[in-house]
């Protein structure tokens, strides 16, 4: 049996402006949140939203900041030094500093060293190399002129800058503070970017010539301008408002389906900062983040299990969506393996969500983001899923769900109805424009259902 946390609630309030079709909107979220609303309403634009702040704020920010710059340096020994250097000794020394130092990212990344203060001890060795290395470098640029002398003189002082802010690193809690500013402003920019697939941030405006503002209660404000990100004059550094364990993002099991095709089995250094990753390829980050989390293995007993069988069980898909020894994904059932691209994409879409159940990707604390959950489901497979994730909501897991699905805004209204105590984890909130109306959850479900079976309605009344 699975263990209830149901005293573990989130309450919260998001408020927007400017953002998307949303030029003011004020959201509720709690243990169970629903955005409910016809299409092209800013339903999704929200879940994309709260995911993307909240996987920037679910790292290791001085760490991540560091290793970014590390990675980035790296690639600048090659790209302004090594390659302008005639002298073999000089050239071999800076390569193998350049694997010296990647070797300390990957094993920082790889094998979950949590300490930032191992690798900040580690990168200062490397920093005291690094000054020995521009010393000669500099003797080498003595003797050399032109256009080749210029590029060296940038690519050194890259190199003594390093030095600086290797030391700097190293000093008090107020520099890695600084350090955590500076990456979780980066992280959230490129997050927006990447999982939205837009190249200028003011894309996601209503109106291009105005700032987003975005305010998670008394957590987070962030103001979008042009461009760029700002957190504020506080120096303090936001953080995730409750214990949690993975920030994950389920959209079309389309993606899934063509998992090899978008490279999602691949694992460079890291999956995260890949060089591809920097262009907008259609496919936003979420995909890989999720990727790259189902190929984690887990030890031990999943912590929903009964979720997990009512997902897996004859009610539904009746089978298991696995990953192969070859690192693909297959649909077991009744005893035979089938590629999932041969599966039904309901059948995907149930099945990838009690696969992460299975390898514990979803866990207590887990923020779960999920879009349209009712896609390729007929009525009673919606059900299924809608009880599931109530269930998950209920034991500790963050659901943030939007939909347009009758079938379940109807399962939630009949569920309430039945454990009115229940209504205590739902946030309900109408789409367009989202407001704190004062209304209860039964009101505002007429009211959105309502605007979901008008265009039915319409259409019957003309047959008559």
């Amino acid at each position: 049996m699975s263990t209830k946390r149901t005293d573990s609630r989130l309450d919260y309030e998001l408020r927007v402006e400017n953002f998307g079709k949303l030029a003011e909107a004020e959201i509720r979220i709690g243990n169970f949140t629903v955005l409910a609303g016809p299409n092209n309403t800013g339903k999704s634009f929200v879940s994309k939203l709260l995911y993307s702040i909240f996987s920037a704020l679910d790292a290791d920010l001085p760490r991540e900041h560091l290793l970014r710059w590390l990675y980035s340096l790296t690639q600048s020994l090659t790209r302004d030094v090594i390659d302008l250097i005639d002298e073999q000794l000089t050239q071999d020394r800076l390569r193998g500093m350049a694997v010296d130092m990647r070797q300390v990212v990957l094993t920082y990344s790889d094998d979950g060293i949590e300490s930032p203060k191992w690798a900040l001890a580690q990168l200062n060795e490397r920093a005291a190399a690094i000054e020995e290395v521009v010393g000669r470098a500099i003797r080498y640029i003595e003797n050399t002129s032109g256009r080749k002398a210029e590029q060296l003189w940038h690519g050194l002082s890259r190199l003594r800058e390093s030095h600086q802010y290797l030391e700097s690193a190293l000093e008090d809690a107020k520099s890695r503070r600084t350090f955590s500013l500076a990456e979780l402003r980066h992280r959230i920019k490129h997050t927006l970017n990447m999982n939205f697939q837009v190249g200028e941030l003011t894309s996601l405006a209503s109106d291009p010539d105005k700032n987003v503002v975005v305010t998670i209660a008394e957590m987070l404000q962030l103001t979008i301008r042009g461009n760029s990100v700002d957190l504020g004059e506080d120096d303090s550094v936001p953080a995730l408002p409750s214990e949690h364990q993975n920030v994950v993002y389920i959209e079309s099991p389309a993606y899934w389906k063509l998992f090899d095709a978008l490279g999602g089995r691949r694992r460079p250094f890291p999956l995260a900062r890949r060089p591809g990753r920097e262009r907008l390829t259609g496919v936003p980050d979420y995909f890989y983040d999720l990727a790259q989390m189902t190929m984690r293995k887990y030890t031990g007993e999943m912590t929903f299990p009964d979720v997990h069988r009512q997902l897996v069980g004859e009610k539904a898909i009746n089978g298991k969506v696995a990953v192969s020894e070859g690192g693909d994904f297959v649909f077991n059932e009744s005893g035979q393996s089938f590629p999932l691209v041969t599966a039904a994409a309901g059948v995907a879409n149930i099945g990838f969500l009690a696969m992460l159940i299975e390898r514990k990707v979803i866990d207590h604390g887990t923020m779960l983001f999920i879009d349209e959950p009712e896609a390729h489901l007929h009525p009673a497979w919606q059900v299924v899923v809608a009880e599931a994730l109530f269930q998950l909501a209920r034991e500790g897991v963050r659901v943030v769900l939007a939909t347009h699905s009758l079938d379940i805004l109807k399962w939630l209204e009949v569920y309430l109805k039945e454990n009115p105590d229940e209504e205590k984890h739902v946030a309900l909130n109408r789409f367009p424009d989202p407001a704190f109306d004062g209304e209860d959850v039964a009101t505002k479900l007429g009211s959105i259902k309502e605007d979901l079976t008008k265009p039915f309605v319409d259409l019957y009344l003309r047959g008559l």
